[in-house]
């Protein structure tokens, strides 16, 4: 896991100021995502911290399986999950889940900050072109830009979902981005979150 992402999305929790807001910022769904409502779902949620990785986890999980959807925390199943490096790792990882009965997988993590500054954007972030074309299971955002001073700052978490019954390059299956402005409430961030992420299965 990147050591950039992992200390933002750590941050996201513990920013405090004022006109908070969290919104669906973007999303895209493929033609094969409804096809995961009788899939068994793998939630992972890529955090440096334990806690914030469970509870993120959680939220989502227990959300998705009061739709009645059959979905299962990653800190429960697989514990000591840790990022795959080379094309080899991730077949073995996707095997694994594979052997467990998971045929979907949600991944969210921090993707970008956005600052502005006197109103002004200063850097900003969209769903990317090539997550249409070629989107197998594994992370696939870059570290953003350099922060900029700014008077106000929002953090774009993201959440992939994948099909692995798929072919490889048809994986992907739903993405969806949420920006959260000058957080003041985590409690907040996190229900918002967890509510956008489960409504793409409504």
């Amino acid at each position: 896991m990147r050591n950039k992402s992992y200390y933002l999305i750590f941050c996201v929790f513990l920013v405090l100021s004022s006109c908070a807001s969290t919104k669906l910022m973007d999303s895209w769904k493929s033609q094969s995502f409804d096809s995961l409502a009788n899939s068994k779902i793998l939630v992972i949620s890529e955090s440096p911290e334990t806690e914030v990785r469970k509870s993120y986890e959680t939220a989502i999980a227990t959300k998705l399986r009061l739709q009645n959807l059959d979905a299962i925390e990653s800190h429960i199943l697989f514990p000591s999950l840790k990022e795959a490096d080379t094309p080899e790792e991730r077949a073995q990882v996707v095997q694994m889940f594979k052997d467990a009965g998971i045929s979907g997988i949600i991944l969210t993590s921090l993707k970008q900050t956005i600052e502005t500054q006197n109103g002004s954007m200063a850097s900003q972030t969209d769903i990317p072109a090539s997550y249409r074309d070629k989107a197998s299971f594994g992370p696939n955002s870059s570290d953003s830009d350099v922060p900029m001073v700014s008077t106000s700052k929002t953090y774009v978490l993201e959440a992939l979902t994948y099909d692995l019954t798929l072919a490889e390059d048809e994986q992907l299956v739903n993405v969806c981005l949420v920006d959260v402005t000058d957080p003041d409430a985590p409690d907040k961030i996190q229900k918002t979150f967890t509510k956008i992420v489960a409504d793409q299965f409504k």
